[in-house]
């Protein structure tokens, strides 16, 4: 078998660890990407081709990204994360624009991870930053575990995404739990 995405995960993750490691903004970091990752995977569901995944990740990574650097220059005007779960609200309507909930059993489980992660993104976004840290190793590891359970049933995004993902979300997740808990 070809593991690919297992090694370009434990590449990314280990850039997320040194990143966790060397910087000490792990809240406003790490939490928006809790609720990027659960719109890469309603982005290729609106648009209906799971390989679709790859461009929704190099998307909203780049908005995180602009979202951060707008943060850092004090010109966003709100928190990281609520920008990212504005962004992941945005993402769902564009799938109602769509059509995507003709398929309801599938449209409504994305709509049950729109909620879920974008609520940890928002109360991470709330607290101190070492409950947000945790709250986002919570989110990453609850998001390892959609990954697998989208591997397993071949939906929504290629099996070689939800492969990386759950990987990286493992990685950083535990990472970002053992930092808030040694913090």
């Amino acid at each position: 078998m070809n593991r690919w995405p297992t090694a370009l995960a434990l590449v990314s993750a280990a850039g997320g660890i040194l990143v966790l490691v060397l910087l000490d903004r792990d809240a406003e970091l790490f939490g928006p990407l809790v609720a990027m990752m659960a719109a890469i995977y309603l982005m290729a569901y609106a648009i209906g081709r799971p390989v679709s995944v790859w461009v929704a990740l190099i998307v909203l990574s780049t908005l995180n990204s602009v979202f951060q650097v707008l943060d850092d220059r004090d010109a966003l005007g709100v928190h990281p994360g609520v920008a990212m779960a504005i962004v992941l609200v945005l993402t769902w309507l564009w799938t109602v624009a769509r059509r995507r909930y003709a398929d309801s059993g599938t449209f409504s489980l994305q709509t049950l991870g729109m909620v879920g992660f974008g609520a940890v993104t928002l109360v991470a976004a709330a607290v101190e930053p070492r409950a947000a840290v945790a709250l986002a190793g919570v989110g990453f590891l609850a998001h390892g575990a959609w990954d697998a359970y989208h591997y397993r049933v071949n939906k929504v995004v290629h099996r070689t995404y939800a492969e990386f993902c759950g990987v990286v979300d493992l990685v950083t997740g535990t990472a970002l739990l053992v930092a808030a808990a040694t913090s």
